[in-house]
């Protein structure tokens, strides 16, 4: 039987994968033997059920299906015998896409490992693919860690990655659930919503989440509103009512077009921080509270639908004055 050397597996695993991968053209109903590359047939390959991936792009992987069509399979599947079927530990993605491209049979490496080793090596392999959004990365540094028992130096040892990377990224899953999503969805990057992990309200969290995404603040000027929430009022209000009057815009740099700066008035008390709090929950839409130089209060009920609108007025109009 011809056998000959193959190399270029996924980087990443050679810590768990011996270097003794040699390819035999057996069919799929033999037995294969581990350490080696074989043709499997598709109908004898099963899903990982703890794949650490959760969202596939169905673009990606069409086009990555006429892709396979045109040039075939470069990089072998990795499985596991599983019972009486092959449970794939590397490479839904090329599963998925044979499929669609009409294969019967794919190359795969096929390996010996346990359930720790195998969940290892499908959480080592997906982190090492730049495609991932950073909630998928953090999710899978928590699972190797709480999973598969490392810590945080082992896992930093074993990813190539320095240990403030991964402790970062592992803060980023204490953020609200809303912000995760927007994280997941990239709706804002991970250097915009860094800053805010710094605050222990998550009220306070949401409230300037919501002021980045309306404002499409750079994750310079996030730092600059967590510092000082209280203290900074938006430029970007002022040059809207100068485009509005016809004024001609600033020829500033475009990022400090949006920059916020600092106002001199007083910071509010806690005492009126609470409040601006409990109005936030007792009308269920955000409220702000400012303070200007003057000591004049600005109340600021931040409607996003008619309905809020609506239920808003109902509510101010019942107030027995």
């Amino acid at each position: 039987m011809a056998k000959a050397k193959i190399g270029g597996l996924n980087r990443g695993l050679d810590f768990l994968i011996q270097d003794n991968k040699t390819f035999e053209n057996n069919q799929p109903e033999e037995v294969v033997n581990t350490g080696s590359i074989a043709l499997i047939a598709l109908d004898l390959i099963v899903p990982n059920p703890t794949q650490p991936r959760t969202d596939f792009d169905e673009n990606a992987i069409n086009e990555l299906a006429e892709s396979i069509k045109t040039l075939g399979i470069i990089q072998p599947l990795t499985l596991r015998k599983k019972d009486d079927k092959y449970e794939i530990i590397s490479g839904e993605r090329r599963y998925r896409a044979s499929k669609i491209a009409g294969l019967s049979e794919v190359p795969a490496y096929i390996t010996e490992a346990d359930d720790s080793v195998a969940l290892q090596m499908a959480l080592v392999e997906n982190i090492q693919r730049e495609d991932l959004n950073s909630i998928e990365v953090a999710i899978t540094y928590n699972r190797l860690i709480e999973e598969c028992h490392l810590t945080q130096e082992e896992l930093s040892t074993r990813l190539g990655k320095g240990r403030s990377t991964i402790a970062n990224s592992l803060r980023l899953l204490r953020l609200p659930d809303q912000m995760q999503a927007a994280l997941r969805n990239k709706v804002i990057t991970e250097g915009q919503i860094r800053p805010l992990i710094s605050l222990d309200d998550p009220d306070l969290q949401l409230d300037l989440f919501q002021k980045v995404l309306n404002y499409g603040l750079s994750a310079r000027q996030v730092e600059m509103l967590v510092k000082d929430p209280d203290g900074y009022i938006f430029e970007l209000e002022q040059k809207a009512q100068d485009e509005e009057n016809g004024e001609p815009a600033a020829e500033d740099n475009q990022d400090d077009k949006k920059l916020m700066v600092k106002a001199a008035r007083p910071k509010l008390s806690d005492e009126q921080k609470q409040l601006k709090k409990s109005f936030t929950k007792k009308f269920n839409v955000p409220v702000d509270l400012k303070l200007d130089s003057k000591g004049i209060y600005k109340l600021t009920f931040n409607l996003k639908s008619p309905e809020d609108y609506e239920k808003i007025v109902g509510i101010l109009n019942n107030i027995q004055l």
